[in-house]
């Protein structure tokens, strides 16, 4: 009867530990973010400053991402929660109106923003 209850707890065991191994394992999916950042031409701007932050939500969360644009004018960011975040784009004097992009975890936002 011992070795009955024995065998049967180690499997109960086995199975348990098999679950929260497996389940722990597996990586949250993030949210991505790509910014592009073009000209008045339409052309891409390489060297530009894009600053995604939440300064324009309530506290208590701080986010910030800062990042120079590419030869293709794009920025690539990632976030592990969803949030909604304030692009700002600069280029030595030349600004971009704010806008703003609502990131998903699993998911890939992109925004085009024009230098004026």
């Amino acid at each position: 009867m011992k070795n009955k209850n024995f065998i049967l707890f180690s499997i109960i065991i086995a199975c348990f530990s098999v679950l929260f191994i497996t389940s722990s394992c597996k990586k949250k999916p993030v949210g991505k973010a790509i910014i592009t950042v073009i000209d008045s031409l339409n052309q891409p701007v390489y060297g530009a400053i894009v600053n995604l932050n939440s300064n324009n939500n309530p506290k208590p969360g701080v986010v910030k991402d800062k990042k120079t644009s590419d030869n293709n004018g794009k920025t690539y960011h990632e976030f592990p929660l969803e949030v909604i975040l304030q692009i700002e784009v600069t280029k030595g004097s030349k600004v971009a109106p704010k806008s703003n992009i609502h990131i998903i975890p699993g998911e890939t936002a992109t925004q085009t923003v024009k230098l004026k």
